[in-house]
Formats: C-alpha cells, sequence, structure tokens
C-alpha cells in the first residue's frame, strides 16, 4: 500500500529538524569539550608557571638574605592595597585545620605578624633582578605566561629586614604561595658538626624524634655510630657523613624517616656557618639590653621600647669548683596573675658577688611571659659591712633575653640546686646567652661551665598538667609526661604504642596509646594554654650533667632529666679556635660513669654541639640514655640568636 505524498514530506521535514537539533547539539558538546580542554590546558600552564616563578623568587630571596639580618627587602615597593586580596585568596583555600596555621600569619598578636606587602618585581630604581631572571625564563622558553600578566608579592615583618616571608605568586587566575624561611640549626633533633666521639653508639632504647646531622671532625672521625638489637631508632630524616655500625638490626628499622649521606662539601659548609660570631656581634650590637644591678638601682633610665636583662657577675671566693650564679625559675600566682619568679643568687648566704659586692635577685614575668611583657626586678645588695639594702624596679617591656656574663673566666652557672630536686619552669620565649669574659668569649680564655641540675619545663607543657586523649572514642585525662608508665620514651610515631596512665571517670587506669596520638594532644594542649614557650639557650663554654643525689626518688630508680629547650653550645670564632692550636671545645657533657643506674634525658627542641660525650656505656650499664624530640614548632625561623645554617626553607607549598 503506498503512502501519501503531503505526509512523507511532513515527515522529511520533522528528520531533517531533529538531524540538525542533534547536529547543533554535538556541535556545542565538542565546542565546549574544546573549550574546558584548552581553559584546562591553560590553568595547567598558569599553574607550571607559577610553581617555576616561586621557585625563582624564592632563589631570589636567598640571595637578599643573610644569616645576622635575615631578608633585605628595603629597596622593593610596599604596595599595602594587596594586602587583602592575598589573605582572602590563602585563607579561602585553606581546610578548617590548614586554615588555622595560616590565620596565625595575619594576627596582629602572634608571634610571627606578616603584615607588610611588598612587590618583588617593582623598585623605585626601576627593573629589579627578579624581573630580569623572570624575562630571561620566558625568552629561553621555561616559563609561558605573559610576564604583565605575573605578580610576585611577599608579606613581611618589617619594611626593610625580616626572617620570614609568606611569597605568593599570581599567574593569570592561578596562584601559588608559601613560607619562606631561614634554615637554623633549632631545624634539627640533633646538629653535631663532628658527629659522635669515636667508639661511642646510640644503642638499644635511644631515640631521635627528628631531623638529625652527623658531619666528622678534621681528622674524618665521628660522624655516627649504632649499636644493639633492636637498636636505637632515627623517627626523622638522618644525615651522616659516614656510619660505624655495630648492630645486626635491619638499618631500614633503624633509620624510621629515611637516610641520607653527606658529602664533604655539606659537612664543611655547615660546619664554617656553626660558629657565635656569625650571629651575636650582630645581634649584640642591635639589641636593646640593661644591666640588671645599675637599671635596679637607678643608676641608668629605662629604655623606650623592649629590652634585655644581663646579669654581670664575678666568680665567688675560695674553692674554685662551686657554683658562681644559682638559678631557679619557679610559678607563683600574684594578685591573681600566673607568675614566672626568676631567682638568681649564689653560694655565699644565697647571694652571688660582683663588683666587690654580693648580690640576689628576684624577676618577676607575668603570664604570657616575653616577649613586650612587663618585668620586676627586685634587688638585694649586701655590702661588705654587712649592711643589706633593697631595691625594686619594673622594666615597662622585657624582650626574653637573659644574658649571664662572667667578668672573668672559668666561672660555673648552675640551673637548680645539687642535691636537690625542683620543676623550673619557664613561661615565653627566652634566648638565654652564658659567656665568660663579659661576653668576650672570643679570647680563648678558659671558659664557663652551665650546670643542670633538674628539670627545665615549658609551663605550656608541664609535667602535672593535664591533657585529653581520644582513644577509641573514650576521652582519658593524660599528665604532660613524655614518657609510658614503665618510663620508655613515647615518640611521634603512629606504630609506637605503649601504656599510659589515664583518669577517666575519677579512676586511674592503663590505656594503650600511640605516639602520634600522644604527642597531638601534646602541642594541641601547648596552643590552648596561650603561651609561646620556647627557650634558646646559648654558651661557648660547657653544659655539664652531673650526678647528684636529686636524681634518687626511691630505692631502686634515679629519675628521669626532662630539658625544654633548644641547646646551642658552640665556638666564638671557628677559625681562631682552630690557630689556637689546643682549643677549648664546647662540650655538651654528661657525667655518666657516677651514675647509679639508667633513665633518660629528655630533650624538647634541639641539640647542637661542637662536642658531646658519651652518655652511658653498655658494660657498666649506667648513665642516661638519650631521648631527643625536635620541636616542630621550630620550623618557622626563632629571632634572636639562634644561630642559622645559611640555606632557606619554603614550608607550606600550595597551589591554586
Amino acid at each position: 500500500m503506498k503512502s501519501k505524498p503531503g505526509y512523507v514530506i511532513v515527515l522529511g521535514i520533522l528528520m531533517v529538524v531533529v538531524a540538525s537539533i542533534i547536529a547543533i547539539a554535538v556541535i556545542t558538546q565538542v565546542d565546549t569539550t574544546i573549550r574546558r580542554a584548552i581553559l584546562t590546558r591553560d590553568k595547567l600552564n598558569d599553574e607550571a608557571d607559577a610553581l617555576k616563578i616561586i621557585a625563582t623568587s624564592a632563589a631570589y630571596l636567598r640571595s637578599k638574605y643573610s644569616v645576622a639580618n635575615g631578608f633585605y627587602l628595603a629597596e622593593h615597593r610596599t604596595v599595602q592595597e594587596h594586602y587583602d586580596e592575598i589573605k582572602n585568596v590563602v585563607l579561602k583555600s585553606s581546610g578548617p585545620v590548614e586554615k588555622t596555621v595560616w590565620e596565625s600569619l595575619f594576627q596582629s598578636d602572634s608571634q610571627i605578624y606578616l603584615s607588610v606587602v611588598k612587590d618583588l618585581l617593582r623598585s623605585p630604581s626601576g627593573d629589579t633582578p627578579l624581573q630580569r631572571a623572570l624575562r630571561d625564563s620566558k625568552q629561553k622558553g621555561l616559563i609561558s605566561a605573559d610576564l604583565s600578566k605575573i605578580k610576585v608579592l611577599t608579606l613581611a615583618e618589617a619594611d626593610t629586614r625580616t626572617w620570614s616571608v609568606l611569597l605568593f605568586v599570581q599567574v593569570n587566575n592561578s596562584f601559588c604561595w608559601a613560607v619562606v624561611g631561614p634554615e637554623g640549626f633549632f631545624n634539627y633533633a640533633v646538629f653535631l658538626p663532628n658527629g659522635i666521639p669515636e667508639g661511642t653508639y646510640y644503642g638499644t632504647g635511644e631515640v631521635i624524634d627528628g631531623p638529625s646531622w652527623f658531619g666528622v671532625d678534621d681528622r674524618d672521625r665521628g660522624g655516627l655510630g649504632i649499636l644493639g638489637n633492636p637498636g636505637p631508632r632515627f623517627y626523622g630524616k638522618t644525615f651522616y657523613r659516614k656510619l660505624r655500625k655495630n648492630s645486626t638490626e635491619d638499618l631500614s628499622r633503624i633509620f624510621v624517616g629515611g637516610r641520607v649521606t653527606l658529602s664533604d662539601s655539606d659537612v664543611q659548609s655547615y660546619k664554617r656557618a656553626f660558629q657565635g660570631k656569625t650571629y651575636w656581634e650582630a645581634q649584640l650590637a642591635s639589641l636593646e639590653k640593661v644591666d640588671l644591678i645599675n637599671f635596679a638601682k637607678g643608676d641608668i633610665s629605662a629604655p623606650n621600647g623592649p629590652a634585655g636583662i644581663e646579669v654581670v657577675y664575678s666568680k665567688a671566693s675560695g674553692a674554685q669548683n662551686i657554683d658562681d650564679l644559682i638559678i631557679t625559675s619557679t610559678i607563683e600566682t600574684i594578685n591573681g596573675v600566673v607568675t614566672q619568679v626568676l631567682s638568681i643568687g649564689g653560694p655565699e648566704d644565697g647571694y652571688f658577688r660582683a663588683r666587690n659586692n654580693r648580690y640576689k635577685a628576684r624577676i618577676e614575668i607575668p603570664f604570657p611571659g616575653p616577649p613586650n611583657v612587663p618585668a620586676k626586678i627586685l634587688l638585694e645588695e649586701k655590702r661588705p659591712n654587712g649592711q643589706v639594702f633593697s631595691y625594686n624596679r619594673i622594666l615597662n617591656s622585657f624582650n626574653g633575653f637573659l644574658g649571664l656574663f662572667c667578668e672573668t673566666t672559668n666561672s660555673q652557672i648552675a640551673f637548680g640546686h645539687k642535691d636537690s630536686w625542683i620543676k623550673n619552669t619557664f613561661i615565653g620565649d627566652w634566648t638565654i646567652l652564658a659567656m665568660g669574659y663579659r661576653g668576650r668569649q672570643e679570647e680563648q680564655t678558659p671558659h664557663d661551665y652551665v650546670k643542670i641540675y633538674s628539670d627545665i619545663e615549658y609551663y605550656s607543657a608541664k609535667s602535672d598538667r593535664k591533657m585529653v586523649l581520644q582513644i577509641n572514642n573514650v576521652q582519658y585525662e593524660v599528665q604532660m609526661t613524655p614518657f609510658f608508665t614503665n618510663g620508655r620514651p613515647i615518640p611521634n610515631n603512629r606504630d609506637v604504642k605503649g601504656l599510659v596512665r589515664a583518669q577517666s571517670d575519677g579512676a586511674q587506669t592503663l590505656v594503650e596509646v600511640d605516639g602520634k596520638t600522644f604527642w597531638d594532644a601534646w602541642y594541641k594542649t601547648m596552643s590552648e594554654v596561650g603561651s609561646k614557650d620556647h627557650i634558646n639557650f646559648i654558651t661557648a663554654g660547657d653544659i655539664v650533667i652531673p650526678w647528684h643525689q636529686g636524681y634518687r626518688y626511691d630505692s631502686n630508680k634515679i629519675r628521669n632529666l626532662r630539658m625544654d629547650m633548644s641547646i646551642f653550645t658552640m665556638y666564638w670564632d671557628r677559625e681562631k679556635a682552630k690557630r689556637s692550636g689546643n682549643p677549648l671545645v664546647p662540650t655538651l657533657k654528661v657525667d655518666y660513669r657516677n651514675f647509679q643506674g639508667l633513665s633518660y634525658r629528655f630533650i624538647f627542641g634541639s641539640l647542637a654541639s661542637e662536642a658531646v660525650t658519651a652518655t652511658w656505656s653498655t658494660r657498666e650499664n649506667k648513665g642516661l640514655k638519650e631521648f631527643n624530640v625536635f620541636d616542630q614548632r621550630l620550623y618557622s625561623a626563632k629571632r634572636g640568636f639562634a644561630p642559622m645554617t645559611g640555606a632557606i626553607l619554603m614550608e607550606g607549598l600550595r597551589l591554586r
């Protein structure tokens, strides 16, 4: 049967219309896909360019950096109008946890406050070296972006010099940013330019939890020695020039964080940087400070801005092996305010000697501690005729620097009292510098001893403070002590498990916890307390850990020693020391032969020392085992005297 001609025409028209619609849809989809592909390609190109440009910019900043003064940015134009733009991009691109970290960089009350915006591509004199470097990269085809569409900005702490910057790059609609700061020797849990002595080893039960660096001395001795089964554990990346192995343990189980063999040039470059002269000359000249005695007695006026405190003292009369200066630091509540009370005395009726008279001092520092808090100084003077005079004065803004300078040499400073045990507790950010000959230790005269007799703790991590651990959806209160209940250390590692004594619903119980859970709670509690506690302790002499009766707390055990600080024992002038023929080598010493048992020396921070002694003997089974935990907060550069390696770090790299 035949169709009607009109129906066929209508059907043909409909088919043509449908085919056209389908064709248009296909073409539109293809066009959209092509556009998306082009946009994606362009976006990827922009992101690739942004990464290359931020690396080039970081290299440029390295050329503007000095270990004494930080980054020099004065020659670049200030472009404050970009501040809100940078802040919004960074914060809106961050997750909830990360956002709190970035926010701290924009808060005026934070330790590092980045508020000054500089344009690295502009200067009053015209082209900048970075501009020329990017032009050269464009000509060589290393980057493809239109240079007029590129921004390279920094957020800095100050208009001229700064220790850390937020480096921010924009290429069209792509953004890349990172924090750039100097690498310090405090960026290692352990930094030993000459390694550990020949014949000494890290053994079973010892822990280095963080990056570590072991060089060799000028005779190619030192390096790193490991001993025992299962042997020590290094939970951060380990750098060494040579390895002395006296263990059958698999090295991958010992070096959990990986390991790198250093070159001779690596060792020499870092060793050259590890000397006080590089930093202290510039810092001491620029740092405002007052003499404790002269200031308290009103002989000098108070500075306008923040200032540190110098204690200039003399050797005690009589025997040469007594402690000339005795320091303790405790916490009191004064007029309702938590206050650190720093007591400075000596061996003669509690007085130290200075300028033919005797003194004792009490310095009261309120929460949250330095920098920039008032310090009340109470000074007592005892004259040769027995008369006692008292003085008190307030230093309106204490910056946290405490200089301990002997008028002569060969002095002894003590933290704590021999044959007793206290918790020396510090609040805030401190730099303590101990040197003989009124700070001129470069003369290579006999140097000081600093003796550690008892614990040094941060207020925010006091051992009697409680923190909350959540384990299997149950919350437990745990004291902030870095040891399991059996006395073993708690490394910052998910695979390390042990029992801690917890308090839940008023009952004491033992619960199993892994190291990462414990240390995450530790850092969280520290941040919640609100004081940014840290100590840089620096000396050109020796730090000594002697055995004394205060270590005993029952008939069978001795105490673990806790030192919350970053320790630096270093030459003033390395080359001058070498030329002297028989230099006095700044050393961290442990009197392990006289210890009556084996416990741990816990350092929360960094240990960087020209030399160290053995801490214990496997044959005698005496001494202190090592337990060093890197303070993660130190990846952001500390100001002040904390010595730098000369390298810079780029942290928190982000791309959007």
